[in-house]
Formats: structure tokens, C-alpha cells, sequence
């Protein structure tokens, strides 16, 4: 009866080809972790739908609820069903499938939707513990170099993966987020606790977790943006361990196996 005294408080649903939205009224005690376990949706993906404040809600504000869970995406210049599909780390025909496209013509302003079922078939969990959060360009490696904006020798932290705005970021690890908000240079960042390391995200475009909660390898942290000292959309990914920075590609799987399926014993990769 507790579930269905909530489905009443709905306002309205927005029915698509393969999903529907729900439009819900925030009540008094509501919490995104109490929403979620209630509509079966993960706290990110309900951060993701909504600008709102994670730890405020306000009562009677409106909430877009996804059924099933999954991810909008809006098709930018330049994205093909392919190169979208890799930053899902899924299948084209997936897409297709999620979206009812009988070709693969897609135009700029389209919404697609991923369904979480989808996204992550390709994470490369074969290799590493971690896997590549983003999946883009190595555009600064960890170490020494010519700062880009201040134009003097600095030491980069972490390691720069570029890619187009608004492209998903899933967490590396498992883990507690230990901070999200702003962070100085690094704009709108995550931190997330992975035992004695901590793990940095940061120049994000949208936070999608809030402190405090747990997360699992491949859940959805945020979207690739160009906040705070940037030069272009990109995730400045980092690991501290014991506070001290290393270099994170000593954990992640190599560079050319960002993308891996695996199908009938085989690994495929992407590009």
C-alpha cells in the first residue's frame, strides 16, 4: 500500500516509444534514496533528470521520473549513432533498439534514450580493477607539462580525457562519494572514497551523485562539461592515495582498451 499511496501523488506521464516519464510531487520526508528504492531508479539517474537541489527537496517541487532507468541523451554536431553508442559503452543496435530508429540517420537536437540495462556492456572489467570512466581522448597525460592556460611548467595531477559535452561519466570504482559541489579549479567535481585512495572527478558539467552515497563500478557520476580552470569540455580524472596523487594510468586498462564487449569468449574492441 506504501508504493501505491506514492504512484497517486503522480502528476502526470509523458509516454514515449520505449520509455515513459513520470512526473512525481515531491511530499514531506521524500529523499532521492527513498524515491529511488520506491520507483526502482537509481539516486544518479534521478539527479540526472532533475536540477535540484539533493539535499533539500522541496515539497511539492516536480520530479521527472524515468521508467525504465536510463539516460537522455541530446545528439550534438558532429555524433553519429557510433560514436554515441562508444560513450555509452554499449551497441549501436541497442540504441535502436531503445529508441525505435530503423536506420541509423540521427539528427542534431535529438533525444535518445539508453536504457541503464544497455549502458556498460562494454566496460572493460577484464583487465583492471578500474575501468575508463569516460570514454574520449588522453588530451593531458599525469606529470610535467606547459600549463595551458597560465603558460608556465606545472605539474598536471591526473590524467584529461576529452570528449563532447554532456557525454555520461560512470564511476571508476566502487565507493562512497566524500564530496560534490564546487572544488575550486577543478569547477563541479566529485570525489569518491575507494578505501585508501581517493578518487577525483572533476570539470563536470552536471553532478548526477550527492555525499554520502554508495556507489558501484559503471554507475553514473555525471556529464562531461568545462567548469572551473578549463580550456574545453573534458574529465580531469585523478587518484590520490593516502592524499598523495599518483598516476592514474597505472590503474586503468590500457589506453587502446577503453571499450571491450565480450560475446561468445571473444573481446571486441572498439576504437
Amino acid at each position: 500500500m506504501k508504493k501505491i499511496s506514492f504512484i497517486i501523488l503522480l502528476v502526470s506521464v509523458f509516454v514515449f516509444p520505449s520509455y515513459f516519464i513520470l512526473s512525481y510531487y515531491v511530499q514531506p520526508g521524500d529523499t532521492i534514496y527513498k524515491l529511488s528504492q520506491v520507483f526502482g531508479v537509481s539516486p544518479s539517474v534521478i539527479l540526472d533528470w532533475n536540477d535540484i537541489d539533493p539535499y533539500n527537496l522541496k515539497v511539492g517541487e516536480v520530479l521527472k521520473i524515468p521508467q525504465p532507468s536510463g539516460i537522455i541523451y541530446e545528439v550534438q554536431q558532429g555524433d553519429s549513432l557510433y560514436s554515441i553508442a562508444l560513450r555509452f559503452f554499449t551497441t549501436v543496435d541497442d540504441i535502436k533498439v531503445s529508441n525505435d530508429l530503423k536506420s541509423t540517420y540521427i539528427y542534431v537536437g535529438q533525444k535518445l534514450f539508453v536504457p541503464l540495462d544497455y549502458v556498460g556492456k562494454a566496460f572493460n572489467v577484464y583487465d583492471k580493477d578500474f575501468i575508463w570512466p569516460v570514454f574520449g581522448k588522453i588530451s593531458s597525460t599525469y606529470g610535467w607539462r606547459m600549463h595551458p592556460i597560465y603558460h608556465r611548467k606545472s605539474f598536471h595531477t591526473g590524467v584529461d580525457i576529452s570528449a563532447p559535452m554532456g557525454t555520461p561519466i560512470f564511476s571508476a570504482t566502487n565507493g562512497v562519494v566524500k564530496f560534490a559541489g564546487e572544488y575550486g579549479g577543478y569547477g563541479l567535481a566529485v570525489i569518491v572514497d575507494y578505501g585508501s585512495y581517493d578518487i577525483v572527478y572533476g570539470h563536470m558539467s552536471k553532478i548526477c551523485v550527492y555525499k554520502g552515497q554508495s556507489l558501484r563500478r559503471g554507475e553514473l557520476i555525471g556529464r562531461v562539461g568545462s567548469t572551473g580552470v578549463s580550456t574545453g569540455p573534458h574529465l580531469h580524472f585523478e587518484v590520490r592515495r593516502n592524499g598523495r596523487h599518483t598516476n592514474p594510468m597505472a590503474f586503468l586498462p590500457s589506453y587502446g582498451r577503453m571499450y571491450v564487449l565480450k560475446d561468445e569468449g571473444l573481446y571486441l574492441g572498439g576504437e
